[in-house]
């Protein structure tokens, strides 16, 4: 695991990046974990990419994992912090695959920079709400008792992430979803990477509706729903790596 030192007004930002594998050919693929995760959420899935010859990428956020701890945790913050990493490294292009927050943060980050990114798979992101009514649904930050079991669960078998998670991200995050963002959708049309849109389904606290909208308003866009609530890599690993692999190992 490697430490890149990012520097802020505020202060150095440490942040953990785990680089393996090697493909001089074809772009490397980031991995980036939702809330309250770390890289190793991406262990099996990495193996998978490393056994067919891509370069893997995985980072944690700020306020997770190996990553320090931050005065703000802004969706800005993340995504600056992603485009931080790929000039570190020296990556021009890459494929990205992530999940929740990270993958609200990939959008972002995809937005900011769409020549920089390739293919993009989206597993269960939330959308910034569009309406009031979007925002009174409070699907951001109210899991279903099945996921919060599930999640237990995961814990217990790995409890370092949830030990180094920063409990504010969650507030403060929360927070910047609760005000209507129409802009935000309106300036979609710039994403330029071929994108995969994964669904948890019902079982997921995101209502399928709002991330199949999404994928409709996206450029290049397709839409995959396994049923398997909100973390699908975690709980369908076989299905999630057949649908997010064959995309990214697509030309």
């Amino acid at each position: 695991m490697r430490v890149l030192n990012r520097s802020n007004p505020t202060g150095d930002l440490a942040l953990g990046v785990r680089v393996s594998g090697h493909d001089g050919q074809r772009p490397p693929v980031l991995l980036v974990h939702g809330m309250a995760g770390d890289h190793t959420t991406w262990r099996a899935f990495a193996s998978a990419l490393r056994r067919v010859g891509r370069q893997v990428i995985s980072v944690d956020l700020r306020g997770h994992g190996r990553s320090g701890h931050a005065p703000t945790y802004l969706l800005d913050d993340f995504r600056d912090d992603l485009e931080f990493v790929l000039d570190e490294l020296d990556i021009d292009v890459t494929d990205i695959v992530a999940h929740s927050l990270g993958a609200h943060t990939v959008l972002r980050l995809a937005m900011a920079i769409p020549d920089r990114v390739r293919r993009l798979v989206l597993e269960e992101v939330p959308p910034m709400p569009r309406d009031q009514g979007h925002v009174d649904e409070g699907i951001v930050v109210a899991a279903s008792l099945g996921e919060r079991v599930r999640g237990v669960g995961a814990a217990v078998r790995n409890p370092w992430p949830l030990i180094r998670f920063d409990r504010r991200v969650g507030a403060e995050v929360g927070r910047q979803f609760e005000t209507p963002d129409p802009d935000w959708w309106a300036r979609l049309d710039v994403v330029a990477a071929s994108t995969l849109v994964i669904s948890g389904g019902r079982r997921s606290f995101l209502p399928p509706r709002h991330l199949r909208t999404l994928c409709e308003t996206l450029p290049a866009a397709r839409f995959v729903e396994i049923d398997a609530g909100h973390s699908v890599h975690r709980d369908k690993p076989a299905e999630f790596a057949a649908a997010a692999g064959e995309f990214v190992q697509s030309s």
